[in-house]
């Protein structure tokens, strides 16, 4: 099964065409005199326009927002993996020699124990 993919702009045509469908009909079908009807249409076209207006500004919205948001990753995040490496860096420079002087004195307890059996025999 295959799923359909939401389109801003398909979404945005369904429900123009669906408003001018719907108004055109509940104008056309409603008992009124022709000045009246006439009025009518032009305060839905204008809710029509008004809210493709909205559309549009939604929609550029949403570009600058997504255009920043890229601006701000593709800024903050190799700062983010350069402040890691360096922390694990320093990390890894303080415990190699604290790794050595542990190796040293685990070799140099080895050796007082083995001397300190050798006395005993």
């Amino acid at each position: 099964m295959t799923k359909k993919k939401f389109s801003g702009k398909k979404f945005a045509k369904g429900l123009l065409i669906g408003g001018i469908i719907g108004g055109s009909a509940a104008l056309l079908l409603a008992p009124r005199s022709g000045k009246e009807t006439r009025k009518k249409i032009q305060e839905e076209l204008d809710d029509t326009f008004q809210l493709l207006k909205d559309i549009k500004t939604s929609s550029d919205d949403v570009r600058f927002h997504a255009s920043h948001l890229q601006e701000l990753t593709e800024t903050m995040i190799p700062e983010f993996i350069e402040g890691t490496q360096k922390s694990l860096d320093r990390f890894d420079f303080k415990t190699k020699f604290r790794l050595e002087d542990m190796k040293k004195q685990i070799a140099k307890i080895e050796t007082e124990i083995t001397d300190f059996s050798n006395s005993i025999k």
